[in-house]
């Protein structure tokens, strides 16, 4: 692989954080919009869509975003890591990205406040539904995260046939 295409790899696994953070954004709005408030927010929504909007061409195009990143380069000039290889170990660096920068926080925080209302004698149930939302954009992640690492290889395989022609 050249230096291009692992770049273009990189731009690839960031287009699909930006897809699992819009299923994030977009849980909060729904949350949100599910809560009895006089205020409405599409602010949640916006963000979602424009995480999505970046989401596309960095999927459909990253060679474009790779080559603006870096001069072209021959051929000749490759690196000695098979590409199957690269993506995997990118796949399991995004993964453990997932569950430790948005999994872990979101089951953390909603882990405290769980201990601190039920310490205060009351139901879980009885929080906010909001309140619930951390969990589930946590466990969302966790599964997330999991898939990414432990499945590493199958998603690279799938991303690499996305990359290279068909052999004739």
């Amino acid at each position: 692989m050249t230096p291009q295409q692992f770049i273009g790899l990189a731009v690839r696994l960031f287009a699909v954080w930006l897809v699992v953070s819009a299923v994030q954004a977009f849980s909060v709005g729904s949350a949100m919009s599910a809560q009895s408030g006089p205020e409405f927010s599409s602010l949640p929504y916006v963000v979602a869509g424009l995480y999505l909007l970046a989401a596309l061409p960095l999927w459909f195009f990253p060679m474009s975003v790779a080559h603006k990143l870096l001069p072209r380069t021959s051929s000749q000039d490759t690196m000695r890591l098979p590409a199957r290889d690269a993506i995997t170990i990118g796949c399991a660096i995004l993964g453990l990205w997932v569950i430790v920068m948005q999994a872990l926080p979101s089951l953390s925080w909603y882990a405290v406040l769980a201990a601190f209302w039920l310490a205060s004698g009351e139901p879980i149930s009885s929080m906010e539904q909001s309140r619930h939302v951390e969990l589930i954009t946590g466990l969302v992640s966790l599964v997330v995260g999991l898939l990414l690492v432990t499945k590493a290889a199958r998603i690279g395989a799938f991303i690499l046939s996305r990359q290279q022609p068909p052999e004739q």
